[in-house]
């Protein structure tokens, strides 16, 4: 129930998921749990603020002891590849890109019309 009000109180105020995650033997005890959150974003420390937010949230929330905050920031620097849509893949067709094309070889013989 104490887990329930802070996940709820998290996604009301500041509109992020909290999921119990760890160990199956930590989910089903009723007297601990472990809470994570994910957050992406562009700007690092806007990221790192907001995941301040949710455990200052998740403390003031009452009912809990927090034992443990663990914070990780990783940062994706590749060069950012061209998306090439299935239409550019496929050539010059025509209709929706999202359409493949394909046999019927994977309808059973049972199911298929003669």
């Amino acid at each position: 129930m104490v887990i329930r009000r802070i996940k709820d109180r998290v996604r009301d105020r500041i509109g992020v998921f909290v999921n119990e995650v760890g160990s199956p033997e930590v989910k089903d005890s009723w007297r601990h749990g472990e809470l994570g959150v994910a957050v992406a974003s562009s700007d690092r420390q806007k990221a790192l603020a907001l995941i301040d937010d949710v455990v200052r949230l998740a403390m003031s929330a009452g009912g809990a002891e927090i034992t443990a905050i663990a914070r990780d920031a990783i940062t994706f620097d590749a060069a950012p590849a061209p998306v090439v849509t299935i239409d550019e893949q496929m050539g010059d067709r025509t209709g929706s890109g999202d359409k493949a094309v394909a046999g019927d070889d994977w309808v059973p013989a049972a199911w298929r019309e003669d």
